[in-house]
């Protein structure tokens, strides 16, 4: 008889030719994965892994079941389970776990001694073993040569996990790859990593320099390149900010994935308020072909294959992502979030802002960082204005190489804005100090105290010169409004901006003035990145003059928010203590310092308890915890505790009618996402009390067009409880 593994649509069994053979899809899983797994030293564990994913489908209950004879489950992921921990040594029994989550995603381990169907263990060990009813032959090896991790002391469960992750990964991908191309009748096809002609694409830059600023750009950059002969490893990139490091770290990235064979390039971004502009730019430089963008952010059409293969594997040679969606996905348990990781092996990886990691999880995300360092290949750069000091937080044999020549010396050179305390402003005095500016921007730390602060203004200044930003307008608005602002500001016309902190990273605006509200060094650093940035400002004799960061306590209604107050307190610390140079690199270096030392006092480096869910008994040598499932739900970079509101407008009537007649797709929702407001729980039950929201299927639509409006966005303020929370971007 013929061993069938899955019918054309995935559902519906119409004759046997219509089928995919067991045994092909075994073995063409087997070779993908083998390949697949090369680049971490792999290749004959996933290839034994893929062959026995299936192996549980040449039941009779499966055969009856995939051919319509039969309606009961027929379960089979344990089979290869069984399989491999029985046949092979003690070190093959943790792959039983990638083979039995293949379809549900990776468990909790548990103890040998589990009877529950919760665990990984427990389900293994209430295994009812299947008749096999095969005669086909399957190549099996006779022993398997396992992949040798360089251990570190006290993070060997979690090197163990990371293993298993990279092994789950590949199996997820190679039978998800054979599947689809045989559902779909598509052949999958990455694109290759051509790095030569990438490098020529670069080289095509201009060379000339039009002014101090561009020629430092173009001395960064070829630091940059001569850094690339370094060996592999971990790197930090410091460049204070306007200092060209995107276009460097690329160049860096580029010759350094030439020197060493690597596959691709990763960056890693904060906000995805800021990764449309870094993508715009690599997209000019090497080609859209050769840069994915992935976010939540970003549209994918359904129907074509070859692009959300991209962004479900990541197959391209340059990726742009989020820190969300990158180290998420490392921790995640779940089939879908998992299967690109392994493509993150032999890759450089560029953290950029990298001192926006999230305190909260920065023991995790460094030793992960140092795992791919150490056990796959990757080249890490840390890249930022304001290094934070978090190579402290790697593994101990781990060295951080600086790619920059001498970072005080170009700290100094690009040196283009004044710092200065002006002590206690009301919101009055700021309005004042706005409206006697030509060009100014005002930063401050929450939504609310930009709305209200905004309207202050707008009272006073009543022409078009004035402008809002928070994250209350859709990305769409916002990207509107900053555009219009860098427009009026390259013809030199009157611009004052009042925003939060949403503007400090990665938005290329250029203000002479720049105003922020106390916050961390970091913070203030990258606002005042805003000011001077080209380096142009002149005196009235035309001799260059430096840009003004001006830094105030609030008072009134923008008192800081109970959970900045940290930050703000080891700022004022530290520029009580360096006066000027509390924003150099000395003074950057003292503020992280205090600030580590606190949070790791108080046990907030690894708030979650993340890296405790890995742990072994190194007397027996056994997994005591390695809770796969626990991590996934602990490791969560954003709160779950917000609500995205779709704001209607003419360009999306059709997507909303669609939704209201139950007529909808992924692609369609994140078409959705750029006309999307996310509020917090209060904001959220203040417009459903209102009866502002209309809710279909949990998809929230504002139908209460007084809340609205691209001037001031989302007006949640204007009617709230006063009591409210402030609230942050």
């Amino acid at each position: 008889m013929k061993y069938l593994a899955h019918t054309k649509d995935g559902k519906t069994f119409i004759n046997e030719s219509e089928c995919q053979e067991l045994k092909e899809h075994l073995e063409k899983t087997a070779a993908y994965a083998k390949e697949k797994a090369e680049s971490f030293g792999a290749s004959e564990a996933t290839e034994l892994i893929g062959l026995l994913h299936d192996i549980g489908k040449y039941s009779s209950d499966f055969q009856k079941r995939i051919r319509g004879e039969s309606k009961s489950p027929a379960p089979h992921a344990m089979t290869g389970a069984r399989m491999i921990t029985d046949k092979y040594d003690a070190l093959a029994e943790y792959y039983g776990i990638v083979i039995g989550s293949h379809h549900t995603g990776l468990s909790n381990w548990g103890t040998k001694a589990d009877r529950d169907n919760i665990t990984y263990c427990g389900k293994l060990n209430n295994y009812e073993e299947k008749e096999l009813i095969f005669d086909e032959e399957l190549s099996l090896p006779a022993n398997i040569n396992h992949k040798l991790l360089k251990p570190q002391k006290n993070c060997e469960a979690f090197q163990v996990a990371t293993y298993l992750r990279m092994l789950f990964s590949v199996l997820v991908d190679s039978d998800f790859t054979d599947t689809e191309e045989f559902c779909k009748d598509v052949k999958r096809k990455g694109v290759d990593f051509e790095i030569n002609k990438l490098l020529a694409c670069l080289k095509n830059k201009p060379e000339k320099s039009d002014g101090e600023v561009n020629k430092i750009r173009n001395e960064i950059l070829a630091g940059c390149l001569s850094a690339t002969e370094n060996p592999q490893g971990l790197f930090s990139l410091t460049i204070p900010t306007g200092g060209g490091k995107t276009l460097s770290s690329l160049a860096f990235a580029l010759k350094h994935a030439a020197k060493h064979g690597l596959r691709r390039i990763i960056y890693v971004i904060p906000y995805t308020s800021i990764i449309e502009q870094n993508a715009n730019v690599l997209r000019e430089k090497l080609g859209a072909e050769n840069v994915l963008e992935h976010h939540s952010g970003i549209d994918i059409d359904d129907t074509d294959f070859r692009a959300r293969w991209a962004t479900e594997n990541w197959d391209v040679p340059i990726i742009v992502t989020t820190n969300v969606q990158f180290f998420e996905s490392l921790f995640s348990n779940k089939t879908s979030k998992s299967r690109k990781i392994h493509n993150i092996a032999k890759s450089v990886v560029i953290f950029d802002e990298v001192q926006m990691l999230p305190l909260d999880y920065i023991t995790p995300c460094m030793s992960i960082i140092s795992e791919l360092v150490e056990n796959y290949g990757v080249t890490a750069v840390l890249c930022s204005a304001t290094q934070p000091c978090v190579q402290k937080y790697t593994y101990d044999n781990i060295k951080t190489v600086e790619i920059a020549k001498n970072p005080e010396n170009l700290s100094e050179r690009l040196r283009r804005v004044n710092f200065r305390f002006a002590g206690e402003k009301s919101d009055d005095v700021l309005v004042n100090e706005l409206t006697s500016l030509t060009s100014a921007l005002i930063v401050v730390n929450s939504r609310k105290h930009a709305f209200n602060l905004y309207n202050s203004a707008k009272e006073i200044i009543t022409d078009d010169s004035l402008f809002y930003l928070s994250t209350l307008f859709t990305p769409a608005d916002r990207s509107m409004k900053i555009d219009k602002i860098k427009e009026r500001l390259k013809k030199n016309l009157p611009v004052k901006v009042i925003s939060t902190q949403l503007i400090e990273a990665g938005v290329d605006i250029d203000f002479p003035v720049v105003y922020r509200s106390i916050a961390g060094i970091d913070s203030i650093i990258q606002a005042g990145g805003r000011a001077n940035r080209e380096g142009k400002l002149k005196n009235p004799d035309g001799s260059p003059t430096l840009g003004e960061v001006v830094i105030f306590k609030p008072i009134g209604d923008g008192v800081l928010p109970k959970s900045l107050e940290i930050y703000a307190s080891k700022a004022r610390e530290v520029i009580a203590c360096f006066g000027d140079n509390a924003f150099g690199l000395m003074g950057i270096r003292k503020y992280f310092e205090l600030l580590y030392h606190n949070l790791e006092r108080d046990g907030l480096m690894d708030k979650k308890g993340v890296m405790s869910e890995f742990e072994m008994d190194m007397r027996k040598g056994e997994i005591v915890k390695m809770n796969f499932e626990t991590v996934a739900e602990k490791f969560k970079l954003i709160d779950n505790n917000t609500y995205g509101i779709i704001i209607p407008n003419s360009e999306i009537t059709d997507l909303i009618n669609s939704l209201r007649s139950g007529d909808y797709s992924k692609s369609m929702l994140r078409k959705l996402q750029r006309h999307t407001v996310s509020v917090y729980d209060k904001e959220y039950k203040q417009l459903q009390a209102d009866s502002a929201l209309e809710i279909i299927n949990g998809i929230n639509i504002l139908i209460t067009e007084k809340y609205y409006s691209e001037e001031k966005g989302l007006d949640i303020f204007t009617n709230e409880n006063k009591n409210a929370e402030a609230l942050f971007m």
